[in-house]
């Protein structure tokens, strides 16, 4: 089986979006990411890890539980994984 080019970039790409939002601590925030894949668990996977990408990058530590959403499309599924993030 060969995936169009189109899916295949949406397999390797993950976009860091979702970034500020504020908590109830003043030095931690809701830190998001998201990821695109052909089925859910990679999707979930790119999420997580534009997550932890974004995370490393504005140097916070993740704190709690991450909880993702995801929509499937009709070639790809789309995941958003959220985090809080502390310096």
């Amino acid at each position: 089986m060969t995936l169009p080019r189109t899916t295949l970039r949406y397999v390797i790409a993950a976009v860091a979006v979702l970034s500020v939002a504020p908590s109830a601590h003043a030095d931690c925030k809701l830190v998001g990411g998201i990821g695109t894949g052909v089925s859910e668990g990679i999707a979930k996977y790119m999420s997580e890890a534009a997550l932890r990408n974004l995370l490393e990058g504005k140097g916070l530590k993740a704190s709690g539980e991450v909880r993702h959403k995801c929509s499937a499309g009709q070639f790809v599924t789309e995941c958003t994984a959220t985090q809080q993030g502390c310096k």
